[in-house]
């Protein structure tokens, strides 16, 4: 009972002892406010002064690809056939003219030779007809004139003896009238003789036109089973890489069926992507150098660069880049598709380009902008950031703010706002400089930062 009587005790006295002590505080600290309020002063922030500067930049973009095949092909069989061998593998090193696989080639063969063999018979046909008939059959014409031209002779040596017969009233005139058709006969006898043996000794146009057609259309017939039997071997069309099987032995493969897809290894491509800012310049290229990591090989080209670029129309919808082709003329033996590139594209210098300090960079709600001093106050200037050289940012001043004499807000743009009253805190003011050590770092408040490590595109 007597430990809780101190204890209220305690607090009662602990309690009035401070809040005397409030009070007494609250009292001074009026006092000293009230003789404080005439010598207030205006605030200021400080900062330190730097310039903008002109600088000679190399105009280069640096990517990342891969290299491609020139050449990519799917081959085909341009026949109907069983496969009866496939001679590549997946992976396989092929040269130009090196068998990929064969179709059955016996249907090929027979269809030919029976085509052969009935061409050489229409060629005899034709010959023949060129020739007229045959020894024999000549014979047989040369007789039957012959025959024909002594019955003629005959009828023309009675027809005197008959004519002075009857001038001698030995016989009557129907003896001569029978003589003289006698004679007719025989002339017409020899003329059809004759006919028949210019008609056999060379056959008729149309009929020698006829056999020379279709000896012409068997002879078609040939060339294209020749044509048929030289494609049951499909070779490689140029040097390259087997990629994949697209069937296997004895399968039936239609025409315009895939055998095997392949890449070429002697010609390749540099498959880029870069901004579309680029397009354009691409045809003014100075230098490509391209890096290979994983062989540890540089390479470059300074010539015809030109006729080396072609540029893919469509854009990637997501990035908004361009994908750029650039052949690679005689590329190492080392290198293969698939192989990741490092490059870096030349465009030439671009002189006096102007360039700030990064630590002045500050991203507000304007977007990037730069503090410059004017009658001692902070001044906002927006400007466009690109890429960063050596701690110095190249920038566009579209509204034409900055030159060389303007003096740039460095440490301190991140604490700064419009209209704020700063002082320089620059160790040689008769010496302005133009960029800060690294090792110091920029005030982070206003709620803004600093882009010191802004780089864009």
């Amino acid at each position: 009972m007597m430990v809780e009587n101190y204890i209220r005790k305690s607090n009662y006295i602990l309690g009035t002892s401070l809040t005397l002590f409030a009070l007494l505080f609250s009292s001074c600290m009026s006092k000293e406010e009230k003789s404080a309020a005439p010598e207030k002063k205006g605030f200021a922030l400080p900062v330190q002064i730097g310039k903008v500067v002109y600088r000679d930049i190399s105009d280069e973009v640096r990517t990342v690809g891969n290299i491609q095949a020139e050449q990519r092909v799917t081959i085909t069989s341009e026949i109907r056939g069983k496969v009866a061998r496939i001679a590549v593998e997946e992976g396989m090193k092929v040269k130009a003219g090196d068998l990929i696989a064969q179709i059955d080639p016996r249907e090929y063969e027979l269809t030919l030779e029976k085509l052969r063999a009935d061409y050489s018979a229409s060629q005899n046909e034709y010959k023949k007809a060129q020739g007229g008939l045959r020894p024999e059959d000549k014979e047989r014409l040369d007789a039957q004139t012959r025959a024909a031209q002594s019955s003629l002779d005959l009828a023309k040596i009675e027809i005197k003896r008959t004519k002075k017969l009857v001038k001698e009233k030995v016989v009557s005139q129907s003896a001569l009238d029978s003589a003289e058709d006698k004679l007719r006969q025989a002339q017409e006898s020899l003329i059809a003789s004759q006919a028949e043996q210019a008609a056999g000794m060379k056959s008729r146009t149309e009929d020698i036109k006829k056999l020379e057609s279709e000896m012409q259309a068997i002879r078609k017939q040939v060339a294209v089973a020749e044509l048929n039997l030289s494609k049951v071997n499909i070779v490689a069309p140029f040097e390259g890489i087997i990629i994949s099987k697209e069937i296997e032995r004895g399968a039936i493969a239609d025409s315009g069926m895939a055998i095997v897809r392949m890449i070429g290894s002697s010609r390749l491509k540099a498959v880029l992507e870069m901004p579309q800012s680029y397009r354009n310049k691409l045809k003014k290229m100075k230098t490509a150098r391209f890096l290979a990591k994983e062989l540890g090989l540089k390479f470059e080209y300074h010539s015809n660069l030109a006729r080396l670029v072609r540029v893919i129309p469509d854009a990637n919808i997501f990035s908004g880049n361009i994908k750029v082709q650039i052949d690679l003329p005689d590329p190492s033996p080392a290198m293969f598709p698939g192989l990741t590139l490092e490059s870096t594209l030349s465009f030439g210098v671009r002189k006096k380009v102007l360039h700030v300090p990064a630590v002045s960079l500050v991203i507000s709600e304007q977007g990037t902008v730069v503090y410059i001093v004017k009658d001692n106050k902070a001044h906002l200037v927006p400007v466009k950031a690109f890429k960063e050289h050596d701690d110095f940012v190249e920038i566009e001043d579209f509204t034409h703010q900055l030159n060389a004499d303007t003096d740039l807000i460095l440490r301190g743009s991140g604490a700064v706002f419009p209209g704020a009253n700063v002082f320089s805190t620059n160790p040689k003011p008769e010496t302005p400089f133009s960029s800060v050590s690294k090792d110091s770092e920029p005030s982070k408040a206003s709620g803004k930062t600093p882009a010191k490590n802004q780089k864009t595109s």
